[in-house]
């Protein structure tokens, strides 16, 4: 006798599979240079949202020609053309102050701290930890939690 699931098993599995088909990831990326226009819609002419600085991590949400939509730390999105966005990845940080350690621990030493809203590198990851650097050096700095910042 062969078991079969019930209905109600069949049915679930099957939303659950459809809604998979239409939920994307969102592509972290960067901003590939300084003060760069995120537009309202996808074209030259349509009016400035605000401007990102170099570095500046974004989530692509979609893609359309030669443009991204994207989205931000403080949830803004808007259009940016996509030869200014970069494959660099960045974080921002999100709180207040964020222990930068020498390891990828709580148990490792605190070597500093990093503010909310400063941009950085990100060189690695281990687990639930990411290993950052200055932008324009690649210099590191330390580790800090993947949950302390946007961009991973």
């Amino acid at each position: 006798m062969i078991n079969r699931p019930s209905s109600v098993f069949r049915t679930s599995f099957f939303l659950s599979s459809l809604i998979a088909c239409f939920v994307t990831t969102a592509e972290a990326k960067s901003i590939g240079k300084d003060q760069v226009n995120i537009r309202e819609q996808s074209n030259l002419t349509s009016p400035i949202l605000y401007k990102a600085p170099l570095g500046y991590p974004i989530k692509i949400k979609k893609e359309e020609k030669e443009w991204v939509y994207c989205q931000d730390w403080l949830d803004n999105s808007g259009w940016v053309h996509r030869s200014l966005v970069s494959d660099i990845a960045t974080a921002v940080i999100l709180v207040e102050k964020a222990n930068i350690r020498k390891e990828a621990s709580v148990n490792s030493k605190v070597e500093g701290t990093a503010e909310q809203g400063e941009i950085y590198t990100i060189l690695a990851k281990e687990g639930d930890w990411l290993k950052l650097g200055y932008y324009r050096s690649g210099t590191a700095i330390g580790w800090v939690r993947n949950d302390l910042v946007f961009g991973d």
